[in-house]
């Protein structure tokens, strides 16, 4: 059996060491900063020391699924029942590392908009100034507010997470509405996917901690 998860905490590996499953697939990664030690304890590196000490191989897919298409952001706006119009987000020409996703709305008003995604992403969602109507919405899952430079040039409104106040009020000054649904939350649809993909190659898959929300509340 394979273990997908959302991000490697603490019960994700108790969960995989325990049940004796030497490959975890995880769309967050588990070290983020440059590590030269690995200590126990109930941090990054004691997992990484964790998983190593009972053979787990650890496969991380994070940007690499938000730019595969289809990617995180097309699931995103696949369970918003948008239809996704293109890519943005990118540093390559070609865009093929574009992790944001956007759709046209045909000037949805913007309150529907919210009630919307409140009611499909559930949690706790927060919002800017409302534009009036929405005609282009981007996507980017998980934390997205360094784009909101770019999504000022093309897009009514961004859904995102993780969004500082300093930059949501930069976003409401020039135009943009920002929605913010969560880290977790606007990841939660690619993490699905991400697991379906897993189980139609290994054929025996177990999903383990699918909500690494640190938050309560």
């Amino acid at each position: 059996s394979v273990a997908v998860c959302h991000e490697v905490t603490e019960d994700v590996v108790a969960a995989v060491v325990s049940s004796g499953m030497t490959t975890l697939v995880s769309y967050h990664p588990l070290l983020l900063e440059p590590t030269n030690m690995l200590t126990d304890g109930p941090t990054p590196t004691g997992r990484t020391l964790r998983l190593a000490e009972a053979g787990v191989t650890l496969i991380t897919v994070h940007t690499a699924l938000d730019a595969a298409q289809p990617g995180t952001g097309d699931y995103l706006l696949t369970q918003l029942g948008w239809e996704v119009g293109g890519r943005w987000g990118a540093s390559r020409p070609d865009e093929s590392d574009a992790i944001g996703r956007f759709a046209a709305l045909g000037d949805m008003p913007a309150d529907e908009l919210v009630r919307h995604v409140r009611s499909v992403l559930g949690g706790a969602v927060r919002t800017t100034a409302a534009v009036g109507t929405v005609d282009v919405v981007a996507v980017i899952p998980g934390s997205g507010s360094s784009f909101i430079d770019e999504a000022v040039s093309f897009a009514d409104v961004l859904i995102t997470g993780d969004v500082s106040h300093h930059r949501a009020r930069s976003a409401a000054d020039r135009g943009l509405m920002v929605v913010d649904a969560g880290h977790a939350g606007t990841e939660f649809a690619g993490i699905q996917a991400l697991y379906a993909a897993v189980d139609d190659i290994v054929g025996s898959t177990v999903l383990v901690g699918d909500n690494p929300t640190p938050w309560e509340g």
